[in-house]
C-alpha cells in the first residue's frame, strides 16, 4: 500500500498511520484512505484531489447519497458504520478487515456466505434502499466468513412505508439478479437468465454498454 501525505485541513494530529487502500481507477473515483483515529481504524473516501468539476458535482452528490444510504441502513448486520461527512468532499466509514469477493476463485466460498449476503440485500430493500451497483468488489469477506456490503454511491431510495415506484422496483430486481449471478458463479451453478420486462431492459442495456465500449476502443486506436 502507498503511504499518503498528511493534509492538515482534514488529517489532523489525531490521525496517524495514513495509508492508501487502493489506487484510483479513473478521475471520477474517490481516493480511499485508511487511518487510525482515537484507537479506531477509519476509512476516508476522499474526492478532494479529483478535478474541480467532478468534485463539486458528481463527487459531492454521490457522497451525499452514500451517507443517506448508510444512515438508513444503520444497525443492519453486514453494513459498515458510517460516521458521516467530513466537510463536503470526504465521507468517513468504519474499517472492515476483509477481502473482496472478487479476489476468491470459484468453489472457494461456502454457501453460507450467500445466505448472509441475500439477507443483507433483503434488509436493505426493506429500509427503502436499492444499491444499483452490486458487484463482487463491493462484497467483503472476513476470515470468519462474515459478509459486508459496501459502496452505496449509486443508491436509489423510496419510502419504506409506501409502495415503491417502477424505477425503484427495477433497481431492486437488478440487485437481486446481480446477487443470483454472483451466487451462481461461486457455487458453480447454472448461469441465471433475466426474464420478462426486466430481462428485455437488462439485455438492451448490456448491448448498449458493449457498443459504447467498442466505440471507445475505436477512438483509442485512432489516437495511437
Amino acid at each position: 500500500m502507498n503511504t499518503a501525505k498528511k493534509d492538515t485541513d482534514l488529517y489532523t494530529d489525531e490521525v496517524s498511520g495514513i495509508t492508501q487502500l487502493h489506487k484510483v481507477r479513473n478521475t471520477t473515483k474517490a481516493e480511499v484512505y485508511l487511518a487510525a483515529r482515537k484507537g479506531s481504524k477509519i476509512v476516508f473516501k476522499d474526492f478532494r484531489k479529483t478535478p474541480t468539476l467532478i468534485r463539486v458535482t458528481y463527487g459531492r452528490y454521490s457522497l451525499y447519497r452514500e451517507a443517506k444510504a448508510y444512515s438508513r441502513l444503520e444497525g443492519i448486520s453486514g453494513v459498515p458504520r458510517c460516521f458521516g461527512l467530513d466537510g463536503r468532499d470526504v465521507l468517513t466509514l468504519e474499517y472492515i478487515k476483509g477481502q473482496p469477493l472478487s479476489s476468491f476463485k470459484r468453489g472457494e466460498i461456502p454457501e453460507s456466505v450467500f445466505v448472509k449476503l441475500e439477507k443483507i440485500i433483503s434488509s436493505m430493500h426493506s429500509r427503502g434502499v436499492a444499491n444499483g451497483d452490486l458487484h463482487r468488489s463491493n462484497v467483503l469477506l472476513t476470515s470468519a466468513w462474515d459478509v459486508y456490503l459496501v459502496d452505496y454511491a449509486s443508491s436509489f431510495f423510496t419510502d419504506p412505508a409506501g409502495k415503491p415506484g417502477f424505477i425503484f422496483r427495477a433497481i431492486m430486481d437488478l440487485d437481486r439478479f446481480a446477487f443470483e449471478r454472483i451466487r451462481a458463479r461461486y457455487l458453480c451453478l447454472e448461469k441465471p437468465v433475466p426474464k420478462g420486462l426486466f430481462g428485455f431492459c437488462y439485455k438492451f442495456c448490456v448491448s448498449g454498454k458493449k457498443v459504447i465500449k467498442k466505440i471507445k476502443k475505436c477512438f483509442s486506436s485512432d489516437e495511437k
